[in-house]
């Protein structure tokens, strides 16, 4: 991206943002600048100089037709088995990089649990309850978002269930 685009990303009002003004929610808005080859939430955090356990990445998931965003730290990976058993049903399948696209309405590195236009039930790793501030994408690539979490859960209509990996 190069200095220049981090500024012009500054004039930027995503949907996430947008949202959240709405809600009458504050946010910190932090702008990153991440090649596409070394892109990760986890090089997103080490850019921000932030921890991973309070910076969030945003999956999307799909039981039949059902879509679901789940919401875990940066540094921990997804247990279907649990992630299934606490949606409340028999199994769930990723969605492909390929699909997200044509199914959540974003690309890779842009998919956020306020960005989605679309109802989609929304779970955050339990995790997040250990941080009253959480960091998450701003819809954007380039763009995250401070947030208070219980701000961000009561909004969203958020469950919190046990979804990584031990």
């Amino acid at each position: 991206m190069g200095c220049g685009m981090i500024e012009n990303m500054k004039e930027i009002k995503t949907n996430a943002m947008r949202r959240l003004d709405q809600a009458h929610i504050k946010y910190e808005t932090l702008y990153y600048d991440i090649e596409d080859e070394k892109f990760s939430a986890t090089a997103i955090s080490d850019e921000l100089g932030v921890d991973y356990a309070s910076s969030f990445k945003t999956l999307a998931l799909k039981h039949g037709h059902d879509l679901y965003l789940l919401v875990i730290s940066a540094n921990r990976s997804l247990d279907l088995k649990k992630s299934a058993k606490a949606v409340g049903v028999k199994d769930l399948e990723m969605i492909r990089v390929k699909d997200l696209l044509k199914e959540v309405g974003f690309e890779r590195g842009n998919v956020s649990p306020l960005g989605v236009i679309k109802k989609h039930q929304v779970y955050f790793d339990k995790e997040c309850l250990r941080h009253d501030k959480i960091i998450i994408s701003g819809a954007k690539k380039g763009i995250s978002l401070r947030v208070d979490r219980g701000e961000l859960l009561e909004f969203l209509k958020a469950k919190v269930g046990d979804l990584v990996n031990d």
